[in-house]
Parts: structure tokens; sequence; C-alpha cells
């Protein structure tokens, strides 16, 4: 897909919160003009009708209406790596009008960063050694005993999922010793891949769950993905398996999990992303103690928007040029 070719966007309007310094990164190149930035995404609508020239959008959530509201839009600017908000607002169309982009790639690291975190409390019991400091607290034998960790060194990460994200999880993976398999949905039977000691057509989701010691979500959200790890998935994993989401929470059967959870299916999870989102406050998983939780937080660190803005400034100059951009969702798959 290719944008005709444009002097410069006629105007750009987002509620992404870009640093100052990107900020005038951005206003340097299109023009302090022709930038609308928004506090928060309320003010998207006032901000379209304000300016019914907009041509280009950045947002993570656009507003149902927004064609109405913005009649020559030509470009969507996702600074998600999914493209919920596109698909939630009808403007992932069959026509590819408008264009829609994400940014994939920009969470690769600090979303591995944030895994191998994860993976690292779980195996040296952080969670019980904070608790024995809160408690003022030095360990007595049988704590000890409990406190006794694991290695990531020798154990099976399998990761669901090989796009930039699960690509970047291998290779980190890897560089601690761990022997990695995955997941990737065009691989067919027999495939290799350089990053992965052996890969799995999705198909054969369950036969590389049963394999694992840690199993890390990574998938985009598409209705091929949702509900992808159930309860015939949670049975395939080992009674010692660690599950980590960070891709979305409908792709995991949430009740499924809790009942793995509780009976000891699998020995625990660390979660970034829920099936409802602020997850409620009667939600069995804020108690269970084989459970880390974070508020969909794992993608985001002080290098997010300095990233994100290296990628947008580029497709601004792709947008310009007339020529494809970076990161286009195809309709058809949904990513």
């Amino acid at each position: 897909m290719e944008s005709a070719s444009v002097p410069v966007p006629r105007r750009i309007v987002s509620d992404f919160t870009f640093t100052a310094s990107d900020r005038n990164r951005l206003a340097a190149v299109v023009g302090a003009d022709a930038l609308v930035l928004v506090a928060a995404r309320t003010e998207l609508p006032a901000a379209l009708q304000a300016h019914p020239e907009t041509d280009v959008l950045c947002t993570f959530r656009p507003p149902a209406d927004t064609l109405a509201l913005a009649p020559y839009l030509r470009w969507l600017a996702l600074p998600s790596a999914g493209a919920d908000g596109a698909i939630q607002a009808g403007l992932l169309r069959p026509d590819g009008r408008p264009i829609v982009t994400n940014a994939s790639g920009v969470h690769a690291v600090p979303i591995s960063e944030f895994v191998f975190g994860a993976l690292l409390m779980w195996v040296r019991h952080w969670p019980a050694i904070l608790q024995l400091q809160r408690d003022a607290r030095w360990p007595d034998r049988n704590d000890r005993e409990r406190l006794r960790g694991h290695e990531l060194n020798g154990a099976t990460l399998a990761v669901v999922g090989l796009g930039a994200i699960g690509r970047q999880l291998a290779r980190v993976g890897r560089a601690l010793g761990m022997r990695v398999i995955a997941t990737r949905r065009s691989a067919l039977p027999g495939a290799e891949d350089p990053d992965v000691d052996a890969l799995f057509p999705l198909a054969r989701l369950n036969d590389m769950l049963a394999e694992a010691d840690f199993v890390v979500i990574a998938v985009p959200r598409t209705a091929e993905t949702d509900h992808l790890i159930g309860p015939a998935q949670l049975r395939a994993m080992r009674p010692g398996a660690f599950l980590v989401n960070i891709a979305r929470g409908s792709i995991v059967d949430e009740p499924a999990l809790i009942e793995a959870l509780r009976t000891g299916a699998i020995a625990g999870a660390a979660l970034d992303v829920f099936e409802r989102e602020p997850l409620p406050r009667e939600s069995p998983l804020w108690s269970l103690p084989n459970v880390i939780i974070s508020p969909h937080a794992a993608g985001t660190t002080d290098a997010y928007s300095r990233r994100f803005t290296d990628l947008f400034l580029e497709n601004i100059a792709r947008y310009r040029a007339g020529q494809p951009l970076r990161n286009v969702v195809l309709p058809e798959r949904g990513y």
C-alpha cells in the first residue's frame, strides 16, 4: 500500500505523550502549525472537528466517529503494536483507507526486559525476599530452604508468536543459556529459524507447550488468537510451568487460567494484560499467591517516545515521498 505524494502532511493530530524533545523533532520536520497535540483522548474529537483538513491521526484509540470528524484522513499511526484501536473504530477497512500503521518493534526491548525481570522474580523468589525485608526478619533454616532458587540457564522457553517482540525474547533467552522454542503463524512443518532451537506451526501449539518450563504469549490479538490459550493448552503445560502474558488479555481464557493456577495445573503466571482492564477488584487473580500482576505497563519506559518518534518521522518522510510506509497493518490479518 502506498500513499500518494504530498508536500507535507496537512495536519497531524495526536494525543500521544511525546517528550518535549520529540515534540520539537516533529515540529522541525512538519512545522509547528501542522502539529496539533492534545493532552487526553477525550480532547481528540474537538481537535478533529476544529481541523477537518487533518490527514494524519496518531493515537492508541481513535474516536468511533473519526471518519466523520476527519473526512480527509489518509493515515492512522498507532503507537501500539496491536491494532485493537483501529479495529474498534472501524478504521481497518478492506480498501486500506485510511492506511493504518502500528508501532511493531518499538516495544521489543522494554517488553523483553520486563519478561525476564518477571522470570527472575519468580525463579529467585523475590516477592518472598522483599516480604522478609518489610518484616525486618532474617530467614531461618526453613525460610532458606523455601528460598532455594532455580536457574533460567538450561530451561526451555516457549515463545507463542515469533514477531518483533518474540524474536527479541528468543535472543535474550538464548543469551541466558535457555533452550528456546517458538510458534509462528506462517511456519510450515519442518521449518527452521536461526533465532530458535525449534519452530512449531500454530497447529502444534500444544506439542510445544508440553516441552516448556516458561511460556510467553506474544501474538497479536485477532479472531484467530482469541482464547488461543484455553483449558486444553493449560492442560498441555507442565505442572511446574510458568506463564507470562504481555500480549492481550483476550488471548488467554481467564477463568481457565485462574482454575489452573488454583489447582496447581501450572506453577504460576506473570500477567501484564487482562480480559477486562482495569482488572476488577473482585478478580481472584489479585489474591492468588502464584501470580505477579502488572497494570499493562510492560512496554512503557523512558525510551518509548524516542523510539516511536523515530519510526513516526521515518514514516512521515515516506508519506511525503509517496513511498510505502513501514508497519502497515493488513486488514485481512488484523496486524
